[in-house]
């Protein structure tokens, strides 16, 4: 396998493995050019994603770890799923209101 084939290879399994939640695999996806806008994430997933993503690219590109991690970024800014905030709201203490 020559290095094209072996970065497309990667490409396909980090795809897979970021629409593996929502039951979807590269060819159910290929032939849409926006696929990644249809699916989302959040931010704890994306985090894990991204760590098993440099992991593998270190294994299957042998490359460092600074490069894997900047690939994956690159990949994130390309592909990556949208992600969704959840706030963190502070409960507030309740005040009662003073009646006349």
């Amino acid at each position: 396998m020559n290095k094209r084939e072996k970065q497309t290879a990667v490409f396909i399994k980090l795809v897979n493995k970021q629409l593996e939640p929502h039951g979807v695999v590269y060819e159910d996806i290929a032939s849409n050019q926006e696929w990644y806008m249809q699916y989302s994430t959040t931010k704890k997933e994306e985090a894990s994603f991204i760590q098993w993503g440099v992991d593998l690219i270190k294994t299957e590109l042998k490359l460092n770890t600074t490069l894997a991690e900047r690939e994956m970024s690159w990949f994130i800014l390309q592909w990556g799923l949208t992600t969704t905030h959840v706030a963190q709201v502070a409960p507030t203490p309740y005040k009662a209101r003073k009646t006349k």
